[in-house]
């Protein structure tokens, strides 16, 4: 690992050593780095903590596997992004999905001064997150985890274990495919 991890690193084999108050350490100050990746990926306030606690649960029981390779947040990271996704391929999240209407959604929001020009643009942002999650998941994961995480080509090459070049040509195509939807919507609209 490198220096500005040597912290990590001993905490790290100190929880490993079966050592507890290092480990709800390294909880304690990677919780708010994961949830906020977490939120900016599943834009649900109570998805993110059921996630984020199932992630340091899942990083406990598979401690003795990291190896240290990437920096701890990384690891941390990927289990999280991967317990995202899959939550959101379970059918019971869809089904839970279904039994919130729209109605409820929106008696949520708070109160705009201009509540016409809010609801338009909320309006059409719901349509870009709903078409953006169509896309193909290697193009999704990309360019969230690029404009919305504003992770580098490095960190996205790491995370999903592709080539930077990779990387680029999905964020390139995913942009093109978000910008060629909204000026469609634009006309149509």
């Amino acid at each position: 690992m490198k220096n500005n991890n040597t912290e990590d690193s001993q905490l790290i084999e100190k929880a490993k050593a079966g050592n507890m108050e290092a480990l709800n350490f390294l909880m304690t100050k990677y919780y708010p780095r994961v949830y906020s990746s977490l939120y900016s990926y599943t834009k649900s306030k109570e998805d993110s903590e059921d996630l984020a606690q199932t992630t340091f649960i899942k990083a406990w029981k598979a401690l003795d596997s990291f190896r240290g390779d990437s920096a701890f947040f990384t690891w941390l990271y990927r289990i999280a992004i991967n317990l995202a996704k899959n939550h959101f391929q379970s059918s019971s999240y869809k089904k839970q999905k279904l039994n919130i209407s729209e109605d409820e959604r929106l008696y949520e929001s708070e109160d705009p001064q201009n509540i016409e020009t809010e609801l338009l643009h909320e309006d059409a942002l719901r349509s870009i997150n709903k078409f953006i999650k169509t896309l193909p998941e290697n193009l999704r994961t990309s360019f969230v985890l690029r404009e919305v995480e504003g992770k580098s080509y490095e960190d996205i090459a790491l995370i999903t274990g592709t080539p930077i070049g990779t990387v680029r040509s999905r964020i390139f195509r995913a942009r093109e495919t978000i910008l060629k939807f909204i000026n469609e919507g634009m006309l149509n609209g």
